[in-house]
């Protein structure tokens, strides 16, 4: 599988790193949600083993997109 990584970098300084399947349409990911999204919505952000964290689109203040991971 090949995942696609992505950096939030929030308001305050923190950069929450993440990444989904590099297959899955753009607007199905997270760019295609930031860029729709309201600006009081809230991103889930994690996973089942990790735990998640809720993040208001307002405290993003930028989305860097990383490199590919072949898995």
């Amino acid at each position: 599988m090949r995942y696609q990584t992505y950096v939030l970098h929030l308001i305050d300084g923190t950069a929450i790193p993440m990444a989904e399947d590099y297959d899955l349409p753009a607007e199905k990911g997270i760019v295609g949600h930031f860029s729709k999204a309201a600006p009081d919505e809230i991103f889930t952000v994690g996973d089942r083993l990790l735990g998640f964290a809720y993040i208001p689109k307002s405290s993003i203040v930028y989305l860097e997109t990383g490199e590919v991971i072949v898995r």
